[in-house]
């Protein structure tokens, strides 16, 4: 997928213009690279959090943090059938 650039101007003093400079010159970018990853920063995704509980009946460990499901007692019969 081809990615059309479009210029932009922008007004700056003098003093400014050399911060700019001088801040993309210390991450080693282009001035136009420096202020798109400044102004459109790529978002990751939030560590999920991990609370592992044992499970009261099963003795297995799961994941209790909120927002995760609880395992059903048809999926601990599932992975339980393996055993002998």
């Amino acid at each position: 997928m081809t990615t059309i650039m479009i210029t932009a101007s922008v007004k700056l003093t003098e003093e400014q213009m050399d911060i700019l400079r001088r801040d993309a010159r210390k991450k080693r970018m282009s001035i136009s690279e420096y202020l798109r990853v400044l102004m459109f920063p790529e978002k990751k995704p939030a560590p999920q959090k991990v609370m592992l509980k044992k499970h009261p009946v099963s003795g297995l460990l799961y994941n209790a943090a909120p927002g995760q499901a609880n395992p059903t007692l048809e999926q601990i019969q599932e992975i339980l059938a393996d055993f002998p």
